[in-house]
């Protein structure tokens, strides 16, 4: 009871009427099944249309005959968001045999050109001129279908630091133009003194040092489509005040400190012959002058040198952009990261930001280089962009029952069909092309154990790969007797987006689509057949009404080709696997499952609440309402709602042993609607009165 102590006002919020009961969905599917790429544990992935599923897994793969019956999931995805799916959870499942692709990353200096190089010039724009001094050696090399030039080695005699412009000698030779598309520019710098000047380690073609490693973030041979592009950026600028440095010291007085950090690496240039551009790094910032370490600066020893005029200090990050393109969607996944250090600085440090960001491209696999200072920034061997040489593979052998069953390899990372189970939102389940009988057992044993989901079964292939007869199907459908699970026959044929012809694909797919479609149009409570089946060519089997009559009544549901009456390609089925008369229709077991989710999570608020009448009352007009409201939407029988359902929570539901041992029963009874699967016309001439008769 409240506590009123003082005089004053109090305001209270009260309910008013029956708490209510949301309906849950009926049309979040989730599929497992093999990709061309992605993550293989923890949450599934949800999508909600095909190119989110592109980009999160891959498109349409043929990984040959290996992988010939589990290839169908990307395809299936298609058609489920073609027929009118929205929410779609993916659990990718990959064979133990199955790597990722990986490369060590190099430094040194690597660039571009910037504008093409004519023949005999003696000038070039380069990408950066990061390192590059009075005597720096470089070498241009253009690929160029699949034909190689090289220049001579190329001495700077001068740079210009603003437009990042050299000049060189001798002249690039007569009747070569290097085109800036096709050409990397190789120099012999490759690292700095331990008094910070530049080095030089050996010439443009020298091996250059390792710096960091990638991995692909999941595992096949998609990684080796993986490429690194690398920039270099300066996120602070400034002039340094060298007029100020009367002493020696390590404080650096800047017109500007905007853009430095503690931990940054410096570029200090102060003229363009060698030993006039230093490397140091920031420790501190006091004011507006940066601490750098090492020995202290002589006075006088920054002062520009002429034809340079001032001494500029900028600092040095690097960028990577991350990118993959589908080999048959020719969709590409981009991720950019700007102003990374090797250095452990907070929001800049190369680990945890692609570890932060990057779990669709890449991950780190070594986090300590040799060294941290610029020339050990990541620097493609084309001065483009680096791919992953170690190459992945998708395995040797197609994943086994138990692989698609999966595992809990650490808490929050399930595999296959476990990770599903997690989901509480999946209504629908599928392993698409999969007729394997453990899986589509393991299928059919989650949704009966959970109760909250049914499984859509594509039918078995012949042994040698090709249709399945009517005795093959119907001999595949002995092996379950489930009211959680429907069969769907035959297989459709689509488009094949790898080889452009018609191809035979498991039905699953497209079949939830119509579900969801039915239930966003019609309601759940609405049989998902005399469909049209969308984004098919064709059907891998003709059937015909006869041979339905002999698989319909075992509960093998036909799609029919009804192009002759001008009505496509239909789901003409709506019957559950089962021996049970009272859960034949597939509508008829999703609407229970629908109802009995809803109260199951609209009724949490009951549990500890004293257990009285007024309490029953509550919860007798809380799921009546719930009721009501699925009448009116057609979903139950009756043209009054008493006729419909009842609820019954009183002393007739409950003993004085369920009151004092804490259990409130309520007992509900609902009247489902059925479909009229069968639609008789009698016709007869009428003579009058209330009859007709047959001649």
């Amino acid at each position: 009871m409240p506590e009123y102590l003082a005089p004053g006002v109090y305001v209270e919020e009260v309910s008013s009427g029956p708490p209510p009961i949301a309906a849950v969905g009926t049309t979040t599917t989730g599929m497992i099944g093999v990709t061309r790429r992605g993550p293989t544990e923890g949450p599934p992935t949800l999508v909600t249309n095909y190119p989110e599923f592109v980009r999160a897994f891959g498109g349409s793969f043929d990984f040959g005959p290996t992988f010939a019956r589990h290839r169908d999931l990307p395809d299936a995805v298609r058609g489920f968001f073609t027929n009118g799916g929205r929410r779609l959870y993916v659990s990718r499942v990959v064979p133990a045999t199955a790597t990722a692709a990986k490369a060590t990353l190099t430094g040194g200096m690597i660039t571009r050109l910037r504008t093409d190089a004519l023949d005999g010039a003696t000038t070039a724009a380069l990408a950066t001129t990061r390192g590059l001094r009075t005597g720096s050696v470089l070498r241009l090399v253009m690929e160029k279908n699949g034909v190689t030039t090289q220049s001579a080695n190329l001495t700077l005699s001068s740079y210009d630091r603003a437009t990042d412009t050299v000049t060189f000698a001798p002249a690039l030779a007569a009747g070569v133009t290097f085109e800036a598309r096709y050409t990397r520019v190789l120099s012999n710098v490759d690292g700095v003194s331990g008094t910070g000047t530049v080095t030089s380690l050996g010439g443009p073609t020298s091996a250059k040092p390792a710096t960091f490693g990638v991995v692909a973030s999941s595992v096949g041979s998609w990684g080796g489509g993986v490429r690194i592009g690398v920039g270099y950026r300066s996120a602070g600028r400034a002039v340094v005040r060298h007029t100020l440095m009367s002493t020696a010291s390590n404080a650096i007085p800047v017109t500007s400190t905007a853009g430095f950090y503690p931990g940054a690496w410096v570029e200090v240039s102060f003229g363009l012959a060698a030993g006039e551009k230093v490397y140091r790094k920031v420790t501190q910032i006091v004011g507006q002058a940066l601490v750098i370490d090492g020995a202290a600066v002589a006075a006088g020893a920054w002062n520009p040198v002429a034809p340079v005029t001032e001494t500029r200090i900028v600092s040095c990050e690097f960028d990577l952009e991350l990118s993959w393109t589908d080999p048959v969607e020719r969709t590409a996944v981009t991720e950019r990261f700007t102003g990374l250090t090797l250095e452990n600085v907070p929001g800049r440090y190369y680990v945890d930001q692609l570890r932060a960001s990057s779990l669709v491209l890449v991950d780190i696999t070594v986090a300590a280089p040799a060294a941290t200072h610029p020339f050990f920034f990541p620097s493609p061997a084309d001065g483009l962009a680096d791919s992953l040489t170690t190459p992945g593979i998708d395995g040797t052998a197609v994943p086994t029952a138990a692989e698609y069953r999966g595992t809990e390899v650490a808490p929050n990372r399930a595999t296959g069909l476990l990770a599903l189970e997690k989901v509480d939102e999946v209504a629908l389940l599928a392993a698409p092309g999969v007729t394997d009988v453990a899986v589509q057992g393991a299928l059919i044993e989650q949704a009966s154990r959970l109760m909250d989901r049914f499984a859509v079964l594509d039918p078995p292939m012949s042994s040698s790969g090709g249709p399945a007869s009517l005795d093959d199907v119907q001999q595949h459908a002995t092996n379950f007797d489930t009211r959680y699970a429907a069969l769907y026959y035959p297989r459709v044929e689509v488009l094949d987006p790898v080889s452009g012809l018609p191809r035979v694909l498991a039905p699953s797919g497209h079949v939830l689509g119509v579900y969801a479609r039915a239930d966003n149009t019609r309601g759940v409570h609405k049989a998902p057949a005399n469909e049209v089946i969308l984004g098919i060519t064709g059907l891998e089997q003709t059937i015909t009404k006869g041979q339905q009559e002999i698989l319909n009544p075992r509960g093998i549901n036909v799609l029919r080709d009804l192009r002759t009456d001008r009505r496509g390609f239909r789901v003409y089925g709506a019957r559950c696997l089962t021996s049970e008369q009272d859960w034949v229709y597939v509508n008829v077991r999703r609407l229970f499952i629908f109802i009995e989710e809803s109260l199951d999570e609209g009724t949490q608020w009951v549990v500890f609440e004293p257990n009285d009448h007024r309490l029953w009352q509550r919860v007798k007009d809380s799921v009546s309402i719930f009721l009501e409201g699925v009448w009116r939407d057609g979903a139950l029988m009756g043209e009054k709602k008493e006729e419909a359902f009842f609820v019954t929570c009183d002393r007739t539901t409950m003993s004085d042993d369920d009151i004092l041992n804490g259990r409130l029963v309520v007992e509900i009874g609902i009247s489902p609607v059925r479909p009229a699967e069968f639609v008789i016309l009698r016709i007869g001439q009428w003579l009058g009165g209330s009859s007709v008769a047959e001649l």
